[in-house]
């Protein structure tokens, strides 16, 4: 079994770094973005933190995809098919239409009409949702009646439970765990008759009927952005609901926003009249999935780019490899753990994982300066070259499902380098889904440090690190000529850092202890001849021009960085 699995991770990798060395031109190859420059700089950066709220309404639901030769209805097409079984009455919209069908056929028959409306047992989410759910928010809002957001949440992160549909105002007083996504579905949905919100009465009752989850999404509008896609801002009761936080906070209220395609100056004036600034990407009415679908990737893209700096590792190792620019190569090994085995994984595995050049990190040892959950586990794994996800409860299920994802993605991509992911499961228990057809590790239920699971990880370890070692190599190189002379110099010391831990720390796994400092190890590789080209003098000038490089903003010259790199280069007898 750990033959057959360090096997397949030396296959794996060795492929993957053979498309990077064979497609070096593509690391300097970016296809243009085409929407971002019409979202402000003040959204962007509500994104990279995590401060959006999303409000996805009924145009939306126009991407789905349907056998032809149905499609999903607008909402004036709602009005029509129900007026024309209403007899001598002319509705006046379509909420007047849909009052009037539950008037004269019943509430059963109307959730029933409006079901077949919808295509409810045979629509599909369309591309615009799949990008829309990559992106990672911990609460989304809609005012949709459908099951398209929960079914594309389901498609994304593998995993059911990721998903957590909020419907009755008990429900919010329920604790669901850090992770997934919270789906606030402000007017119900069609498998809660009695909780819809869809006729006149509904819509004047809200505020008094369930005032919780008015209060709720009052508080969400105060301290997050609102962002309003495929959404008209005619429901009354969200109206009242923005009117009230209007009222309450006056010019102190959080500019709002709505994502909207080739709106007439009309639309516009109608959003900036209700205090919500419009972005309007270029495009035709027929291409509307389209451009949201791009737009949405665009952003996913643009947030891990900008997302590094967000995060603050407790320990600098992690800060060093956060603040590196995305396309870099990475040491960071991501280790998702239950909270309780987590002591022990620091104790015994960190320092293997130290010892083979990477640097272990945990997202309870991260800080996020925005709000995020979602948005932290995201970054960490976007930025992360190994992880090992212990797949034993809920959450870290959700992790793994989301980390086979990100390595199945970035295997497509030459310009990234490969995400290992190392599942571990305790013996004798159940597969979860997500580990169907997948190489994992087994472990005891009772964790020890002389237990064979600790060896084969070890050896893992060492292994990844022998083939990723050629890579990692040139990085600095790489980086000092794309002119990233921050980057390179982090890389330079980084790379000095683990080599010489190689050459004076190397010791069988069970006696692997928590690594020197960087100090200490450099001061003992020069008092044991290790290092015989430079002096202590020079060693400790990149030091400090690597700490200005990781804990300020100050510049990095170019000829300060080819000072490091080459000398680097030099010790390590790479020139």
């Amino acid at each position: 079994m750990t033959q057959f699995f360090i096997g397949t991770c030396l296959m794996t990798i060795a492929c993957v770094l053979l498309v990077w060395f064979s497609a070096p031109t593509q690391l300097q190859v970016a296809v243009a973005p085409k929407y971002l420059s019409y979202f402000p700089k003040p959204l962007l950066d509500d994104l990279v933190s995590g401060r959006w709220l999303p409000v996805i309404g009924a145009g939306m639901s126009l991407n789905a995809v349907l056998p032809p030769p149905a499609k999903m209805p607008l909402w004036s097409d709602l009005s029509k098919s129900l007026a024309d079984e209403l007899q001598d009455y002319s509705p006046t919209g379509v909420l007047d239409a849909i009052s009037a069908y539950e008037h004269e056929f019943g509430r059963t028959r109307l959730i029933e009409r409006l079901a077949d409306l919808l295509h409810l047992d045979k629509v599909r989410p369309g591309p615009a949702h799949r990008e829309f759910c990559t992106l990672p928010f911990d609460i989304v809002c809609t005012t949709n009646f459908d099951f398209l957001l929960e079914k594309q949440y389901d498609l994304e992160r593998q995993d059911n439970r990721s998903v957590h549909p909020v419907v009755d105002e008990d429900q919010l007083s329920i604790n669901i765990g850090a992770t997934g996504i919270l789906l606030l579905k402000l007017h119900g949905d069609l498998r809660h008759p009695k909780r819809l919100v869809v006729t006149e009465a509904d819509y004047d009752g809200f505020l008094s009927n369930y005032p919780l989850i008015a209060t709720y999404l009052a508080n969400l509008l105060i301290t997050k952005t609102a962002v309003f896609i495929g959404y008209s801002l005619d429901d009354p009761d969200f109206r009242q609901i923005w009117h009230v936080v209007a009222s309450r906070l006056g010019k102190t209220r959080r500019m709002a926003y709505a994502i909207v395609v080739n709106a007439r100056p009309g639309d516009i004036a109608r959003f900036e009249r209700r205090g919500v600034k419009v972005v309007n990407l270029p495009g035709t009415r027929d291409r509307y999935g389209e451009v949201l679908a791009d737009a949405f990737a665009e952003l996913r893209e643009y947030r891990r780019e900008h997302a590094g700096p967000t995060l603050k590792p407790t320990d600098e190792k992690p800060l060093e490899q956060l603040l590196l620019p995305r396309d870099a190569m990475s040491r960071l090994c991501l280790f998702a753990t239950p909270l309780d085995v987590l002591p022990f994984y620091k104790q015994y595995i960190f320092p293997l994982a130290e010892a083979a050049g990477f640097v272990p990190v945990a997202a309870s040892d991260v800080v996020n300066l925005g709000e995020s959950v979602s948005a932290k586990i995201d970054t960490l794994i976007d930025r992360a070259a190994v992880m090992v996800v212990d797949a034993t409860t809920r959450n870290t299920e959700f992790e793994l499902g989301l980390a086979l994802g990100r390595a199945k993605e970035v295997s497509t991509r030459p310009n990234r380098q490969p995400l290992h992911v190392i599942p571990v499961v305790v013996e004798s228990t159940e597969l979860p889904d997500t580990l169907r057809g997948v190489i994992y590790m087994r472990r005891p239920v009772v964790l020890s440090e002389d237990s064979d699971f600790v060896g084969r990880l070890a050896v893992t370890f060492a292994h990844l690190a022998q083939e990723m070692g050629h890579v990692q190599k040139i990085e600095p190189r790489r980086l000092f000529d794309a002119k990233e002379y921050r980057a390179a110099v982090i890389a330079a010391m980084s790379l000095l850092e683990a080599e010489l831990r190689q050459r004076l720390e190397k010791e069988p796994w069970e006696n692997v202890e928590r690594a020197m400092s960087l100090r200490q190890l450099f001061l003992r590789a020069i008092r044991l001849d290790r290092i015989t080209n430079v002096t202590e003098d020079q060693i400790s000038n990149w030091m400090k021009l690597r700490n200005t490089a990781v804990h300020t903003a100050l510049p990095v010259g170019r000829n300060e960085a080819k000072a490091v790199v080459e000398g680097v280069e030099r010790i390590l007898g790479l020139r």
